[in-house]
This record gives structure tokens, C-alpha cells and sequence, in this order.
């Protein structure tokens, strides 16, 4: 297996010169494709000055899509981690950066922030239905000057379903029930999806039911303690609704309202805990609870029609309401071989409302077009963690805390956000040459209220401070067109990210532990500027995409690092005796990189199509590797697709190199990864108009591997805990009312 990166990166390189070939000898085909993420308005990717990926809803199908790391599987460059663990899949990370500081939105709204603490608290951004999107568009580098605080690595845009979708123009009534199973976690889904249409009003409601088990893997030891292989047992459940009613008066007005209830609740049994010892205590059992739950309404305006001000104008207001719960109950023996049990709650809540403008308008100024796009963005997030539990022996009494409960790690907080952007896209030189310069300015201001749980739970703290900040980030793209089948691009883009709430005001003592973290109001705003150039060929039968790029970030923000001020005594404060731990800025990180992106048609409905991804960069300051990078990674696949799209299918083989020692940084160890290649399976068949069967078989070969992205939740358990499921399968059954 160890030859496929090098093998794929062979197929890949030829692709481009192979296309431009074809490019020469015929008339290109017009690429209809269209995003609206990377310039807010609708161009086709062969316009754009950025690499961006597209999914429909029929992609999602075809690729049968179970949830958002399914969403990237074959998507190089882009990774979401998450397996072995009990808190279950993070966020997008996209070229070496991740987390809260990839802009993830659901219909223009920001997916709730990520936020860990300790080892029972850990907030994560899968608050996602699949079935429920019409499509998800990826924006990879910084992208500020159009998002604001958080795109500092790219933005992952999920759009849900409309009633046009279902009744097109003519149909007054269409249902749907879609149901499923994965054999990865034993899962069975249902879906019913019902939309109508009364004169100028439309509706829609989709409902997705979900019940599966832990994701399998390629472990083989089971019983307790950190060296389990297999996973730990879980029984989850997941129920999304999606409803949207649509009223158009005219042509030239829409209203829309939109409702999402998102709720997750997951049991764990963490035999991987029982049996570890923590300052002389042993674990007898350790058992979880977790829920999410994301509620979340929008209101819609759309106008279309010539205006002095505005060919378009969107207006879109909005809340959303998301609380992660996670509840950890505990059996324990002491070191005097008393019996004790323990309960740890941990609560993350986040609350967003706001409302956005956008206006659109296209003029000439001799013989130069202009599409003018500008607007205003403003949002108030409210922000609240708390802490909770207790300690009680045999007869149920309590037992002293070392730490006092219940607590907040950081102030009730309240962000407002207040922004506004220019973009214009230029056409000139006869249609050859697309300019697209943008600007942003956001202001920012937080707010802080140290109440009682705050204050009793971290004695000592000093009290928090009010904080803000502004910030401009800028972007220049243009696309140049050689011929009809051969253009070049380049851009110049700003990123930014705010000072964490809970970085510049945590606050939290561990006198057992021997430390304690302080605040630092004078954080700054992490930025950073990115440089992309590319080429690209098209045929009639086949493309070609390549990207370089390098992006460089200023005042990254590292949380827990030993606090500056009292580095000369080894981090210990010397009032108290504790070591201190403090939120602090980075100089400077970059990272550079390449992309790759081809199709071509080779006749008879067969397509082959290869990707791939190469990124390096490291710590300026320190000169040690990122470990956040995913090493060398691509995509070989050959679809095919019979006359009319009766039945087709196609055979995917994805493979990455390894992660050695030298590229994995020594502050941060963690386990090195072997390079691999999956072979997956999958097709589909149309029976009849109103009945789709779609089916996959996944890592055909039985390959046992673990990806990068997983080796960060490893720590000191059983590495083969976090392999991938070895050979499995998944189908779906469609069928329209």
C-alpha cells in the first residue's frame, strides 16, 4: 500500500497536461456549477479566484453520506476527526486549520462554537442533518472580507432544502420517505420529506429519525482499561426537523420562514476508563450521557428587480439555540479502599440572533462591467458554561471537592458583532479578465457578567474585563482567460478570528492538581493573509485544476500555555505555590501548499476523475511542524453512468502517506500514522421514476489503518481503538409519493 500516494500523485500530474491537450483540439464545455461562497453571488467555479467544492443533494446521495465527516471523505485537504471518542465528530479542518476557525454556517447561520475543558467537557460542532441539505459548498484560505471573524481558514457553507426543490413549477403536492442503514455503526435512518404548494404560498416539512450504535473498528482485544482495541459500546439517537413555508407575491418578492429542531442524545459505556487510577483512586466504571440540541428560526426576504440602489436585495433575520449537555457518573474505589461514586455535568450553551442585508447591483462604466455587491452583518451571541457535580461515599453523604462546584470556566459573556462589506467584480478586456476586490470592517464588543457561580467557583479570580476590538480585512482575485479552454487565477485574501471569549476571561483552580488558569484581556486578534495562484484547462470531455498556495497566520492564540510572567520560575506563582497557565499569542505560523483536480470522460459513460492534497508548515517562532497538517492525501475514481442514468455506480480508491516522527511535533507528541489506500464501492439504480436503490461496500481490501486527524484523541490508550471499520456496508431506499 505504501506505493498508492505515489502512484496517485503520477495520475494527477499527467491529468492537467492530458486535459490541455484535449482543451486544443476541441470547443470547451460550459461548466454549470454554481456557488455563491466565494464572492456572495452566483458565478460558476470557472470564475472564481479560489478553490471551492460543491455537493449536491443528489452527490450526497450518490456518495451515501451519513454525516459531515462523510461529507469530506473525498475531499483532499479537508478532514473531520472525531473517531474513538466519546464526544464524537469535531469540525471541518481545511488545509492545516481547524475548528472555531473554520467559519461553518447552516443557511447563512453560524453552526455553534467548539469549546473543551478538562476531560469531561467537550463541545463539538456536529449539529448537522444530511438528508436535510440541498447542497454544501467548501471556500478553502481566509475569506474574511466577506464572513467576518472565524474564516481565518476557510468557510464550509450548508444550505437545507427549499419546497421549489420537490415541486418544481408545476406540482402542488410531493412526499418522499427515504430509508437506510451502515453497517459502519449499525445505524438505521428514516427520512419523510412532504412539500405543497396553495397559490403563492409553499411549504415543507422533513423529518429524519436516526438510531445506530459506536462506530466499528479494526480492534480485536475488548475488556477494560486503556489497552481496549474495540470501541466503547453506545446507543444513540438522533431526530432532526426541517419545515420552511415560502410566500411569493410576485415574481419579484419572497418571504421565507424557516424552522430547525436538531437533537442528539448519545449513552456511552467508557470501558476504556475502568480500571485507570487518578491520584491513587481507581475507576471501577465509568458511563456517559450527552446530548445536543439545536433549535434554530429564520426570516427571509428576496427581491429581484432593477432598483436605483439594488438589482437584489436579501434580507435575512435570525436566532438559534444550541446547548451541549454531558453527564459523567462514576464508580471508584479510594487508595483507603473506600467506596465512593461521582457525578460530573458539564453544560455548554450558545444563543445567536441577528440579522444580515445584501444588495446586488450590475452597471457598466464604459466597457467595464460591474457587479457591485454590498451589505451589513450584525449578531449578538451569549455565551455559558457551567460545571456541576459531587462526590459521595458508601452511605450516600458528600464528600469535600477540592475545586468548588458548581463553576463556570469563564464569565457569562455576551458578543456583539457589527459589520459591513464592498465587494466589486469587474469584467473587462472583452470578457477575459475578472478583477473582484473586497472589503470588510467588523467591530466587535464583549460584555461580561461575573455572577455568583463564577465568583464562588474560582475564589481568588480577578474580576473579568470587558473587551473590544476592530478589525478590516481586504481581498483581491482575478481570473485571467487565455483561450475559451485555458485560464489562470490568483488572490490575495485577509482572514481574522476575535479573541475567544473564553480565552481572554477563563478563569479556574486546581489546588489538588497544583494549577490554575488566568485571563488575559490583552489578547489580540489572530489574522491572516493568504496567497492562492492556479491554472486551469477544459475540454469537452475533460478538466484540470492546479492551486499553490501559502498562508501565513499572525498572533495565533495558544490556550494553557505556561503564563509569560512567570516563566523564570518555571511557570509557579509564587503567592500561591500553583503553576499558571494563560492564553496567550504566537508570532507567526505558515503553511504552503498544493492541490490537484481532474476529470475526463473516457467514453462508453465511463468518467475518471482524481484529486489530491499536499500541505507543510510550521511554528515560525519555534520552527517545529504543525500537527494539525494532514499529510500527502488524494482521491482515484472511475464512475460510470448508463444511458438515461437507469443504473450506475463507481469504484474510489483514496490513499494517504504516513505521518513519521520528523513531521510530528515533539511539544505535542502524538502517534505516528502509516500510509494506506481504501477501496470503496458504491452504485445506484433507478427502478421506475419514483424508486431509487443506492448501495455501497467500503474499504473493500479489509484495510486496517487510522487516519492523521484521529491520532489527536489517542493520549495514552490503545491506538487500534481509533482505526477506521474495516469492510462494510451501507444502502438506501428512496421513494417518491
Amino acid at each position: 500500500m505504501s506505493d498508492y500516494p505515489r502512484i496517485l500523485a503520477t495520475v494527477l500530474l499527467a491529468s492537467p497536461a492530458f486535459s490541455l491537450a484535449v482543451a486544443q483540439q476541441t470547443e470547451p464545455e460550459p461548466l454549470d456549477t454554481i456557488t455563491v461562497i466565494a464572492t456572495r453571488s452566483e458565478r460558476s467555479l470557472e470564475e472564481l479566484a479560489s478553490t471551492v467544492s460543491v455537493k449536491t443533494a443528489d452527490d450526497l446521495e450518490r456518495e451515501l453520506t451519513q454525516d459531515i465527516a462523510d461529507l469530506v471523505r473525498f475531499e483532499p485537504g479537508v478532514t473531520v476527526a472525531g473517531t474513538g471518542s466519546r464526544f464524537g465528530l469535531t469540525g471541518f479542518n481545511i488545509r492545516g486549520i481547524g475548528g472555531n476557525r473554520v467559519l461553518t454556517m447552516i443557511d447563512g447561520v453560524r453552526v455553534p462554537e467548539e469549546f473543551s475543558f478538562g476531560p469531561f467537557l467537550s463541545a463539538r460542532r456536529d449539529y448537522v442533518d444530511i438528508d436535510s441539505l440541498s447542497r454544501a459548498e467548501i471556500a478553502r484560505g481566509p475569506i474574511s472580507s466577506l464572513y467576518g471573524s472565524d474564516a481565518l481558514g476557510g468557510v464550509v457553507a450548508l444550505t437545507t432544502r427549499h419546497p421549489r426543490e420537490y415541486l418544481g413549477a408545476d406540482r402542488t403536492f410531493s412526499g418522499a420517505f427515504k430509508g437506510g442503514y451502515s453497517g459502519a455503526d449499525s445505524s438505521s435512518t428514516g427520512t419523510l420529506s412532504l412539500a405543497g404548494r396553495a397559490g403563492p404560498t409553499s411549504g415543507m416539512i422533513l423529518y429524519t429519525g436516526r438510531t445506530g450504535r459506536e462506530t466499528s473498528n479494526a480492534g480485536t482485544e475488548g475488556g477494560h482499561g486503556p489497552g481496549r482495541e474495540l470501541p466503547d459500546p453506545q446507543n444513540i439517537d438522533v431526530g432532526n426537523l426541517t419545515a420552511k413555508v415560502a410566500f411569493s407575491p410576485s415574481e419579484a418578492h419572497e418571504f421565507t420562514l424557516g424552522v430547525d429542531a436538531y437533537d442528539n442524545d448519545t449513552d456511552t459505556q467508557i470501558l476504556s476508563d475502568y480500571g485507570i487510577s487518578v491520584f491513587g483512586t481507581t475507576v471501577n466504571g465509568r458511563d456517559a450521557r450527552d446530548t445536543r440540541r439545536r433549535n434554530r428560526w429564520t426570516l427571509a426576504y428576496r427581491h429581484t428587480g432593477s432598483l436605483p440602489v439594488a438589482d437584489s436585495i436579501q434580507v435575512t433575520a435570525y436566532r438559534q439555540d444550541s446547548r451541549s449537555e454531558q453527564l459523567t457518573l462514576e464508580d471508584r474505589t479510594t487508595r483507603t479502599r473506600a467506596s465512593q461514586s461521582r457525578r460530573r455535568y458539564s453544560l455548554y450553551e450558545q444563543e445567536i440572533q441577528g440579522a444580515w442585508i445584501q444588495l446586488d447591483k450590475s452597471f457598466d462604466l464604459g466597457a467595464v462591467n460591474n457587479l457591485v455587491t454590498y451589505g451589513a452583518d450584525y449578531y449578538v451571541t451569549d455565551n455559558a458554561s457551567v460545571r456541576d457535580g459531587g462526590t459521595f461515599d458508601a452511605s450516600g453523604s458528600p464528600v469535600r471537592e477540592f475545586s468548588p462546584l458548581p463553576t463556570r470556566d469563564y464569565p457569562l459573556t455576551e458578543v456583539t458583532q457589527l459589520a459591513v462589506y464592498l465587494q466589486d467584480e469587474l469584467t473587462l478586456m472583452n470578457g477575459d479578465l475578472l478583477l473582484s476586490p473586497s472589503v470588510r470592517f467588523d467591530r466587535f464588543d464583549a460584555t461580561t457578567e461575573a455572577d455568583g457561580i463564577y465568583l464562588n467557583g474560582n475564589p481568588g479570580t480577578p474580576v473579568p474585563e470587558d473587551y473590544d476590538d476592530s478589525q478590516a480585512t481586504a481581498k483581491l482575485g482575478a481570473v485571467y482567460s487565455f483561450t475559451d479552454a485555458v485560464s489562470a487565477y490568483g488572490r490575495y485574501s485577509e482572514g481574522f478570528r476575535a479573541p475567544p471569549y473564553d480565552d481572554v476571561n477563563v478563569g479556574f483552580t486546581n489546588f489538588l492538581g497544583g494549577y490554575k488558569t488566568i485571563a488575559n484581556p490583552a489578547l489580540e486578534s489572530e489574522r491572516s493573509q493568504g496567497i492562492e495562484l492556479g491554472l486551469r484547462v477544459r475540454g469537452e470531455r475533460g478538466h484540470a485544476q492546479v492551486a499553490v498556495f501559502r498562508n501565513d497566520y499572525e498572533h495565533f492564540i495558544e490556550s494553557f500555555a505556561i503564563a509569560p510572567h512567570f516563566l523564570r520560575s518555571g511557570g509557579i506563582d509564587p503567592a500561591d505555590g500553583l503553576r499558571t497557565f494563560q492564553s496567550v499569542n504566537r508570532d507567526r505560523v505558515h503553511i504552503n501548499g498544493w492541490e490537484l483536480d481532474g476529470a475526463y470522460e473516457l467514453g462508453f459513460g465511463l468518467t475518471l476523475r482524481a484529486s489530491a492534497a499536499y500541505a507543510s508548515g510550521e511554528d515560525r517562532s519555534t520552527g517545529v511542524p504543525l500537527n494539525s497538517i494532514e499529510p500527502l492525501n488524494g482521491v482515484v475514481g472511475l464512475g460510470y453512468d448508463a444511458p438515461g442514468d437507469r443504473w450506475g455506480g463507481d469504484l474510489i480508491l483514496s490513499a494517504a502517506s504516513g505521518k513519521d516522527a520528523a513531521d510530528i511535533d515533539p511539544a505535542d507528541p502524538r502517534h505516528a500514522s502509516s500510509g494506506y489506500g481504501v477501496i470503496d464501492v458504491m452504485g445506484y439504480v433507478n427502478i421506475g421514476a419514483r424508486v431509487r436503490l443506492n448501495a455501497g461496500i467500503f474499504n473493500l481490501t479489509d484495510r486496517t489503518y487510522i487516519r492523521w486527524a484521529d491520532t489527536a484523541g489517542i493520549g495514552s490508550d490503545a491506538p487500534m481503538r481509533f482505526t477506521r471499520p474495516g469492510l462494510n456496508a451501507a444502502l438506501t431506499l428512496r421513494v417518491e409519493l
